[in-house]
């Protein structure tokens, strides 16, 4: 499989940025995105509490899927890894799928549960929408805490920082876009970007790596925890 586009590359080339330099802009991103919770907070938008718990399930599902990949890929030293498949590309496919089914699912229910509590205790039609979009919401700031925290352990490594990087900056630019102006057209502008960044950064890793690299499965519950959050947030009168 050829790659289609070495998106991460074209980023490098084209800004031509140090690593510390990037070590700053993901400061500067954080720091933005703690001024979006703030202002969401301040807002009613989302509850603190609610962001924090999401932040745990987030987490989990990130190292979960870290530990399993460990299996098939073990970037430490010589030891060999547990199992080498046959048919690397099927497996990752396959798991892929699952992954992507099962966060789907698992993102629908818990949504679907915030609206139900609110609507349950509410005299408001609206309520349903207004607990929806308070879990999209704490969904998203856990997604992009949980990016911070990864970014900082790669910067400590000296990896590269653009997997996470442009999925943060696209997330905060579409929040402050929002308070702004109030348009929920940034929401699904935000929600595409990182769709077709992640496609494309996925793709290339697989291609470069003939799916050898298992741990980038991982990256899927952190890129969905932006793209389904800015989708729904698009469309949900909040």
């Amino acid at each position: 499989m050829k790659s289609i586009f070495d998106i991460n590359g074209f980023i490098a080339q084209s800004l031509g940025f140090s690593n510390g330099l990037w070590v700053l802009i993901g400061a500067v991103l954080f720091a933005l995105l703690c001024l979006c919770f703030i202002l969401a907070v301040r807002g009613g938008r989302v509850k603190g509490r609610a962001m924090f718990i999401e932040t745990g399930w987030t987490a989990l599902w990130y190292f979960g899927l870290l530990g399993i990949s460990l299996f098939t890929y073990w970037p430490f030293g010589e030891k060999k890894a547990l199992w080498s498949p046959s048919q690397p590309a099927l497996v990752w496919c396959i798991a892929a799928v699952v992954v992507i089914v099962l966060y789907f699912f698992y993102f629908r229910k818990r949504k679907k549960q915030a609206a139900d509590k609110v609507s349950a205790t509410a005299i408001r039609r609206s309520a349903a929408g207004s607990g929806a979009a308070k879990y999209c919401y704490a969904l998203l700031f856990a997604g992009m805490l949980v990016s911070s925290v990864v970014c900082a352990m790669r910067a400590v490594g000296g990896d590269s920082l653009f997997h996470l990087l442009v999925p943060m900056c696209t997330v905060v630019l579409a929040l402050l876009l929002f308070y702004l102006t109030h348009w929920r057209i940034w929401y699904l502008l935000g929600c595409a970007i990182v769709l077709v960044y992640a496609v494309l950064m996925i793709q290339h890793v697989l291609a470069y790596t003939q799916f050898a690299y298992m741990p980038v499965l991982a990256m899927i519950p952190l890129y969905l925890s932006a793209i389904l959050p800015l989708g729904a947030l698009a469309f949900i009168k909040h």
